[in-house]
């Protein structure tokens, strides 16, 4: 076994920040409410019965609940060799993370590791090409106002509202009550926020590329006394590149945000890299224009207006069902289930188990 070094992330009870020590390697529908949160947070006081969910052990992200927090690996995103663990203990504090690997050193933000692979260094004259549709989040004023009143006016286009969005994806995300949870892209932490309430996960991570999406999930978290930080861990990275281990990740929820990525298809690669054998990735977006008269005469009839109506100059990417379901199906996720509504969409793949060898 490679000998690699390893680094700790602290999870504060008393604020959504992460705090580092180096170690070393040897070697059903129901509705979240605050009152929810009130009866989790009580319990949380108590003492525990063990909890019945198995958990994975499955790839070396293998997280555990406890009364001090959640255990899961990061790796550097360049090799995805080295690991930075993130665990419930207390240490002092870290602000880089070195990989012996690659000689590079990521750094951390007022809080947050960054593990984004311009993290630590001056790119210099290279600059990567950007993309309107995520750039206009990274965006400070618009961060602040994504929860007041930006998100609200996806109502239009038939996004039912955060409490149902979480229901539905609740349902979708059942098999994976009781592990560490991804919420990818998650913004100012809208859902990051509720899983955390709903206290079926042992732990939630949100990650996002934008600085000040991450800060206002930070700050939002904090000011709800209710929630338990214990149970958040913050990470700035790219769905280009994930700096998750491979099989590692029970579940990864991404709530109206494919059509801010700018490349879907690199993105689902590495959804479908690190999720584990039987991981579930649940995700939400907008559909084309004329998309709702595809209900009453199908998609195929309707695709010749989506297609006029199409503009590249627009910073963001519709879909159509159809597209959704063959992007996820070229990266091997199986059993597509959707839930449609006017433009708004809901849908949930499976990475497929492993097939048992024959003796």
């Amino acid at each position: 076994m490679i000998a690699s070094t390893k680094y700790s992330l602290h999870l504060s009870k008393n604020r959504a920040c992460v705090v580092l020590r180096q170690c070393h390697n040897s070697g059903p529908r129901a509705r979240i409410t605050r009152a929810h949160a009130v009866r989790a947070r009580a319990a949380s006081s108590q003492p525990q019965a063990a909890n019945t969910t198995p958990q994975s052990k499955t790839g070396p992200a293998h997280s555990r609940s406890t009364q001090k927090g959640f255990d899961v690996e990061l790796v550097c995103p360049i090799c995805l060799q080295t690991e930075f663990k993130i665990d419930a203990s207390t240490g002092p504090t870290y602000r880089s993370f070195p990989c012996s690997k690659c000689k590079r050193t990521f750094t951390s933000s007022r809080g947050v590791p960054d593990l984004t692979l311009t993290s630590g260094i001056d790119p210099g004259v290279y600059k990567s090409e950007s993309f309107a549709g995520q750039d206009i989040f990274r965006n400070p004023l618009v961060s602040f106002i994504y929860e007041r009143g930006w998100r609200q006016g996806f109502k239009s286009a038939g996004f039912p509202g955060a409490d149902e969005e979480l229901e539905l994806a609740m349902e979708f995300l059942t098999p994976a009550f009781g592990e560490v949870l991804l919420d990818l892209s998650c913004g100012s932490g809208l859902f990051t926020r509720r899983f955390v309430a709903s206290d079926k996960f042992s732990g939630v991570i949100g990650a996002d590329y934008s600085e000040s999406m991450l800060q206002q999930t930070k700050q939002l978290f904090n000011q709800d006394q209710l929630l338990d930080s214990r149970r958040l861990a913050l990470v700035r990275a790219d769905v280009a590149r994930l700096p998750f281990a491979t099989g590692s990740l029970a579940a990864i929820h991404a709530g109206a945000a494919i059509h801010c990525w700018p490349d879907p298809t690199a993105a689902m690669v590495e959804i479908s890299r690190v999720l584990r054998p039987g991981g579930v990735f649940v995700a939400s977006t907008f559909l084309k224009t004329f998309s709702p008269l595809g209900e009453l005469f199908g998609d195929d009839a309707v695709r010749p207006l989506n297609q006029l109506s199409s503009s590249r100059s627009l910073p963001y990417r519709w879909w159509e069902e159809q597209e959704l379901r063959d992007l996820t199906a070229s990266m091997g996720l199986q059993n597509f289930q959707r839930h449609r509504q006017n433009r708004f969409i809901m849908f949930a793949v499976s990475k497929p188990h492993e097939a048992r060898k024959q003796s």
